[in-house]
């Protein structure tokens, strides 16, 4: 029989995983609400630029992207941390698919970092997910440098990105291609091309490091918010098995309090009817015939 002792101290084991599994799940919502209102400035800038290269290259073929044949690059926005579910295994998997297309790996996120070299493969770059959303512009320009770098070396190679849609309950993988541009997601322009000072390359050349720096920023602020909401998702699932595993040690705990009183009395009962019988010497009384 358990005793309702070690019962009590699983139950007061289990009030503290409910607070950290809660602790945990409020942070993930925080940053979650967070990511969203940091989404809606960085999509607005994005859009500005984009309008401005749609204009400055309203000369060029303004087509989808034309397909070179090499696999070239993908980054890939993954998990940070752990407790997220199948989120990192699952961003780790697509990732794989890339691989299989020849395709060499910038993974952004230790979780699926570690999921994927565990599947055999070495990334040719990799850093940490920003921690909070303030963080996030600035890994953003920190990756578009070194992205420009390796594209200077790969002239045309394609470059993908891989990351996730917080905006579903289970967030999945989102591919897009950054690289050759896909100018039918520029927004269209209307009346007379603006004034410019710079001439037409310097200013092509700026308004590109900034529509790739804005790209790069809303896939690391939409992975980091889908890890969060993974998270929070996990989290509420934890919380719901916490609370059932309460529930049963509660009961459990007050059938084995109710045994253990049950024994005690029974007990008690025993003894006292032997020292009844014994008499005031602690010796059987004698019998005595009439």
């Amino acid at each position: 029989m358990t005793r309702p002792e070690e019962i009590r101290d699983r139950m007061a084991n289990i009030r503290e995983i409910e607070s950290i599994v809660s602790t945990l799940r409020a942070l993930a919502v925080a940053h979650q609400l967070e990511a969203r209102a940091h989404l809606e400035a960085i999509r607005a800038h994005e859009a500005i630029v984009a309008q401005a290269l749609s204009a400055v290259l309203s000369g060029a073929d303004a087509g989808a992207p034309k397909p070179t044949g090499d696999p070239g690059l993908t980054i890939v926005v993954g998990a940070a941390q752990g407790f997220s579910g199948a989120f990192g295994e699952r961003m780790a998997d697509a990732a794989m698919a890339e691989v299989a297309g020849g395709a060499e790996l910038m993974v952004i996120g230790g979780r699926t970092l570690s999921a994927i070299v565990e599947r055999g493969q070495t990334p040719v770059w990799s850093t940490e997910m920003a921690p909070h959303a303030l963080e996030v512009p600035a890994l953003a320009s920190r990756l578009s440098d070194i992205l420009f770098e390796r594209l200077e070396k790969t002239s045309g190679a394609p470059v993908t990105l891989l990351f996730a849609d917080p905006a579903t309950a289970d967030p999945a993988p989102i591919r897009r291609t950054l690289f050759p541009f896909d100018f039918s997601r520029f927004p269209p322009l209307h009346g007379s091309p603006p004034l410019t000072t710079l001439s037409a390359p310097a200013l092509i050349s700026a308004l590109v490091e900034e529509y790739v720096f804005a790209e790069l920023c809303e896939a690391l602020m939409l992975g980091f918010s889908a890890e969060n909401a993974a998270r929070a998702a996990a989290m509420s699932r934890a919380q719901s098995n916490v609370k059932r595993i309460a529930t049963d040690l509660k009961v459990a705990f007050q059938r084995a309090r109710q045994e253990q009183m049950t024994t005690e009395i029974i007990e008690l009962s025993t003894t006292t009817g032997e020292q009844a019988r014994a008499g005031p010497g602690g010796h059987p009384e004698p019998r005595q015939d009439l």
